[in-house]
């Protein structure tokens, strides 16, 4: 197996496949010990996770990717193995998203999932608004208003004076359309060089190491 990567990247993906677009959820066909765990975990956290543009459209590629795909195991398998390997790629990329896990009870210096987040470009603001449900009901009266003197400063001083539920709830309508996040689901911007010095005619440049951008 070792040596035939298209033969054992096959048989990777061909237990992800019934495991995720398949529902076969207590193993597979072929006698190999690689697991893959399909997570649940945020679902329990926040219900309304299934009716989210990111579960929407995770949904809609898993049905298509898996409508294309023979349901036989032998013809599966079979059509796995004569694929092209950037298409097997692109199914296990399918096939991995379930499996990612980064929920955590409490903001922590280093979120799980940082270097992944910024590895695969992620926007929250493209898949997540900070919703009264979703967001501001679950956070402090502080953090709130702290918040509201991000993105409507001039507000502040009224949502002071209101309960914590109208607080929640007036936060959310003002949020709508600015495109704020909390700062635990922002991607720092890579830091600017500062200028260059010219180097002495009698020494070689060095050249500046590139910063790497870091992700909350």
């Amino acid at each position: 197996m070792a040596q035939h990567p298209q033969v054992a990247l096959a048989a990777l993906v061909y237990g992800m496949v019934q495991t995720v677009l398949q529902g076969r959820y207590h193993g597979h066909d072929l006698p190999l010990g690689v697991r893959l765990t399909v997570q649940d975990r945020l679902e329990g956290m926040a219900p309304d996770w299934p009716e989210s543009p990111a579960a929407v459209a995770l949904r809609e590629l898993q049905q298509v990717t898996g409508d294309a795909l023979p349901q036989d195991s032998a013809e599966l398998f079979a059509a796995l193995l004569a694929m092209e390997q950037g298409e097997l790629v692109k199914l296990l990329a399918v096939c991995v998203a379930s499996t990612v896990d980064v929920v955590t009870p409490r903001a922590t210096p280093h979120q799980p999932g940082a270097e992944l987040a910024q590895a695969v470009g992620l926007d929250m603001a493209a898949w997540w608004k900070p919703t009264a449900e979703g967001y501001f009901k679950h956070v402090p009266k502080a953090v709130i208003l702290d918040a509201v003197g991000e993105f409507a400063p001039d507000s502040v001083n009224r949502l002071a004076k209101l309960k914590k539920a109208d607080i929640a709830s007036e936060a959310a309508r003002l949020a709508e359309g600015t495109g704020w996040m909390p700062a635990i689901f922002k991607a720092e911007e890579p830091q600017e060089e500062g200028p260059k010095q010219d180097a002495p005619d009698d020494t070689k440049a060095v050249a500046d190491e590139p910063t790497e951008a870091l992700a909350a």
